[in-house]
């Protein structure tokens, strides 16, 4: 013989109620959240950019300084970079 459930006497409509605006409240919670994730993503990707294009341009200003520091012309840097290369 199964024993049946005790049912409590509580306000059901506003537990209910209160239930659902919480689904309601996480559901635009989460909603923001995957739009904050996607900005950030997209940022990330435009700063990884950022730092990748400066990279390259203190490189540039390193060789730049060896040239200018070596007192060679870009004829003469032109010819042992290509004399090296073909060594290779």
């Amino acid at each position: 013989m199964a024993r049946r459930k005790k049912i409590e006497e509580k306000n059901y409509d506003e537990l209910i109620a209160v239930s659902e605006k919480r689904i309601e409240d996480l559901a635009a919670e989460l909603k923001e959240e995957k739009v904050n994730l996607k900005k950030l993503k997209k940022d990330k990707i435009a700063y990884d950019e950022l730092m990748e294009k400066r990279k390259k341009e203190e490189e540039i200003q390193a060789v730049t300084e060896l040239i200018v520091s070596s007192g060679k012309s870009i004829d003469e840097i032109k010819e042992l970079l290509e004399v090296k290369t073909e060594v290779d």
